[in-house]
């Protein structure tokens, strides 16, 4: 039997020509694994390249929107800087006009107020400097004007000449007792002034000298000059600033599109490099495993045709002896078994055995012994012979005969009538040897199937239990990168919804400043115009004044002239006025500063935000990519576990069909083999004189 299964192994199905085909085709998947491998390693390097280059060039071009974002609010803050400066110069002129038109002639300089005139003096240098500073930065040679202002200074008044000394920038240095903030603001307050005392005393009277009216005249076209530059700068300014703003706008909005389309382009890198790494990583396992499947196979063949090369012939000789054997002890039992012919050997034999070395007593025992036997072979036990041979026949065991148990024991019985006492119980003895040891071999091997029974259900529990957590892990995963996706396409529209908020900002702060510039110039027209009507209000209310008091009373006199009763109350209408407009000034100006710094804030957190949206997208992806890595090893490795549970189905139904067998018929077959011990015993006994 168990070389009959030698030979169907030989020719089953891990014979030489299936072996030799999965080498072949393990050869061929080889070749096929090693160029896909040599494929992918080279993409490999490729994506890294690519991915390394990306990187850096999105940094740079991040890093080169920051410096430009904050080189354009330092430049930002700068013009803030010079336009409130210009406006400060500007005003300072228009006080400084509105001062010395009160007082247009040489004498009436001499009247000013001391303090009046060194803050004039402050104010005036201050002015000359920045204007000098001005016109030299716009051309080197626009400033000689003002350089040639002091060559007739010697020729006017103590005053007139101050003041052109001190709008003599390259001049000599003027002391200055008072800082310039509060020669400012002593200015402001004089211009606002309605009277200054003594003022008009010598309204009236001509000039003492010819050169005092044109010194005042240069004085007041060098202001009004300045007041011209001044104002056509900040003007220049504003617009430079405005077509900063815009460029600014255009390059940041062209950078952000080229950092996203980077961005985009990298991850779409990143994807791809994540997919072909886990090919690669699965190509280089396969191809291992094929290897060593193949060296398997090759030592297998090996194996295969050293062990099997004979096979068959000795399987044909050895099972045409054994079925000459079978039939010959059969045809022999037949022979001896019969009726007539076992009188006669009873006959014969018991002359033979007086003759030789018996007597009747020993003959009797012989009777007894072989009726006992023959008895024993007839029993209705005995009907499992069947199961008996399947289980010699599987297990291979060497008893001497093929026949069953009824067959041996028919066959001891005429061996008893026929053989010597000693021979038969050597027979006898080896036969229950033979049994008990079959007896214990059906034991162990009952013993083993339900270990392996056991152990087979244990490890299919174990593996359900790691299909089930590989399942989980898959969902979870599954669930992570959907999760992973919702977040940066959330994140994405934040950054998008983040760039058109500053692209409306942008568009609302220019609006806002257009409107700021068109307050401010309707304001300082107004005070403008509003201060030219109170100039001439009060100008006629003191001429009338001085006249009534300076003259001598005639003889017949017009009664007293009376101004309007209304007149006071309206030049300090207009005076309210003005100073309204130029507080509407004020707040237009500190509204606008806050606006603008509002603006940059808002600019700069929006910048930090999309910064730190844009490195969560970057981080988030990179945990796309490696879940997607897990994901995929975790299908592998289920796929693994599915096959594993497969393999331990198919071995537990070759179980069942090896031991299914004997666990059920393990009693019938045990209590077939004592009967059979028993009768053996039995005849022994009898045989060595027992009653």
């Amino acid at each position: 039997m168990r070389l009959q299964c030698t030979t169907r192994w030989c020719a089953g199905v891990t014979n030489e020509k299936e072996k030799t085909k999965a080498i072949s085709d393990a050869e061929a998947l080889d070749k096929e694994l090693g160029a896909e491998i040599g494929s992918r390693a080279a993409k490999f390097g490729e994506q890294s390249t690519e991915i390394a280059r990306l990187k850096k060039q999105v940094a740079a071009d991040t890093a080169s929107l920051a410096t430009a974002t904050e080189i354009r609010e330092r430049d930002a803050a700068e013009f803030s800087a010079t336009e409130k400066d210009l406006m400060q110069s500007v005003t300072n002129v228009k006080n400084a006009i509105e001062v010395l038109s009160k007082h247009h002639s040489g004498a009436s300089f001499a009247q000013l107020d001391m303090s009046v005139m060194t803050s004039m003096r402050a104010v005036l240098r201050d002015l000359a400097f920045k204007h000098e500073l001005m016109t030299v930065s716009a051309s080197e040679h626009h400033g000689t004007a003002l350089l040639a202002i002091g060559a007739g200074a010697n020729s006017g008044t103590a005053s007139s000449d101050s003041l052109l000394s001190a709008l003599d920038a390259r001049g000599a240095s003027t002391a200055q007792s008072l800082p310039l903030d509060i020669a400012e603001k002593l200015l402001s307050q004089s211009a606002k002034a309605t009277a200054v005392a003594g003022g008009f005393l010598q309204s009236g009277a001509a000039p003492t000298s010819g050169s005092y009216a044109p010194q005042s005249g240069k004085i007041f076209g060098i202001l009004k000059t300045m007041k011209e530059d001044f104002e056509k700068n900040l003007s220049q300014e504003q617009r430079d600033e405005m077509k900063a703003v815009e460029d600014f706008q255009a390059m940041s909005k062209a950078k952000a599109s080229q950092i996203a389309a980077g961005k985009e382009k990298l991850d779409a890198f990143e994807g791809e490099h994540a997919d072909n790494q886990k090919a690669l990583s699965d190509a280089k396992e396969e191809l291992e495993m094929t290897r060593e499947q193949r060296s398997k196979d090759v030592e297998f063949l090996r194996n295969l045709k050293v062990t099997c090369g004979d096979l068959d012939r000795q399987w044909e000789q050895r099972s045409k002896t054994r079925s000459a054997e079978t039939k010959a002890v059969s045809e022999a039992i037949s022979v001896l078994t019969g009726d007539d012919n076992m009188d006669l050997l009873r006959q014969t034999a018991a002359f033979l055995q007086l003759d030789l070395e018996e007597g009747v007593e020993a003959q009797m025992r012989r009777k007894n012994a072989a009726s006992v036997l023959r008895r024993a072979a007839q029993s209705p036990a005995f009907k499992v012979d069947d199961l008996m041979d399947a289980w010699q026949g599987r297990s291979g065991a060497s008893t001497g005969s093929l026949l069953g148990a009824r067959s041996q024991l028919s066959t001891l019985a005429v061996s008893v009538s026929l053989d010597s006492f000693k021979k038969l119980k050597e027979v006898m003895d080896k036969m229950v040897a033979d049994l008990k040891k079959q007896q214990a071999d059906e034991v162990t091997f009952k013993a083993h199937c339900e270990t392996e029974f056991d152990s087979t259900e244990k490890e299919t529990l174990q593996k359900k239990d790691a299909k089930g957590d590989l399942e989980a892990n898959i969902d979870t995963l599954t669930k992570l990168m959907e999760t992973l996706m919702a977040e940066i396409g959330v994140a994405t529209g934040q950054i998008a919804d983040s760039e058109v908020a500053i692209k409306k900002a942008s568009q609302v702060r220019e609006g806002e400043n257009s409107d700021f510039q068109k307050v401010v110039a309707d304001q300082r027209a107004t005070q403008a115009i509003l201060e030219k009507a109170l100039g001439k209000l009060q100008e006629f209310y003191k001429k009338a004044l001085f006249i009534q008091k300076s003259h001598q009373e005639p003889p017949v006199k017009f009664n007293a002239y009376k101004k309007n009763a209304g007149a006071s109350p309206v030049v300090g209408l207009i005076q309210q006025i003005v100073e309204d407009s130029k507080a509407l000034e004020t707040e237009a100006v500190a509204g606008e500063s806050e606006a603008q710094k509002g603006y940059e804030t808002f600019v700069k957190d929006s910048n930090d935000m999309i910064a730190k949206l844009t490195e969560s997208v970057s981080m988030k992806t990179g945990a796309k990519a490696s879940a997607k890595l897990d994901l995929e090893q975790d299908k592998s490795d289920l796929q693994s576990t599915e096959g594993e549970l497969q393999a331990l189905g198919e071995y537990e139904a070759d179980l069942h069909r090896d031991c299914d067998f004997v666990l059920k018929n393990f009693n019938i077959r045990q209590k077939a083999r004592l009967d059979e011990m028993e009768a053996i015993q039995q005849a022994k006994a009898i045989l060595s004189g027992s009653a």
